[in-house]
């Protein structure tokens, strides 16, 4: 049986690596439980190409019980207007695979819209690429029901910046806004779209 691929990005800023310790720490659990022996290897700023020490840098991981592939390229925000709500009750991606067939099965859903915001089971999840976080006059506040522990989700947890909750579909009227949250992208970026863009 093939063991399966993994992948990790981690957002670098001006030739530094961005929460790094999250991202060790998720490799070394994910390794752990996969091929019984914790994943040992951590990058350092020095390690960067020096063709990438200058702006916002995407740093991509691909890893497996052999081997790891470390990737650098620019990194651009992408502009997102609209997302449409597909169903998935089974889908699972509680760890950060390399294979994202089922995600983007999902993606194909999108129609016109830019992305998807995933249902299971009747909650908000995520989108096919970011953790999502929804406002209202209350506060901030991201899905209980994730489908991946995202290292800027927790970060933002962790601060108090947002919060935990059950959020339902039919919640959704309850919110005025949907920020996309991940590795790349935080809050003050303000890629979001308003909650009547959600078809």
């Amino acid at each position: 049986m093939t063991k399966p691929v993994f992948t990790e990005v981690i957002k670098v800023l001006d030739g530094k690596f961005c929460n790094p310790t999250a991202h060790w720490d998720r490799m070394f659990r994910t390794s752990k439980n996969f091929f019984g022996t914790p994943f040992s290897m951590e990058l350092s700023d020095k390690d960067i190409p020096e063709e990438y020490l200058t702006g916002l840098v995407k740093c991509r991981m691909i890893y497996s019980d052999q081997s790891c592939k470390v990737q650098y390229q620019h990194y651009a925000f992408r502009q997102i207007k609209s997302l449409r709500l597909v169903e998935d009750n089974n889908i699972d991606y509680a760890f950060k695979y390399a294979d994202r067939e089922e995600l983007n099965a999902l993606l194909f859903r999108k129609g016109d819209c830019d992305d998807v915001l995933i249902v299971k089971n009747g909650c908000i999840t995520d989108t096919s690429y970011t953790n999502v976080v929804l406002e209202n006059a209350t506060g901030l506040y991201t899905p209980s029901t994730y489908l991946l522990a995202g290292t800027k989700r927790q970060q933002l947890l962790d601060k108090g910046i947002i919060s935990e909750r059950e959020i339902r579909v039919s919640h959704l009227k309850d919110y005025n806004r949907l920020y996309l949250i991940n590795t790349m992208i935080d809050l003050e970026d303000n890629i979001s779209i308003d909650i009547s863009k959600i078809i």
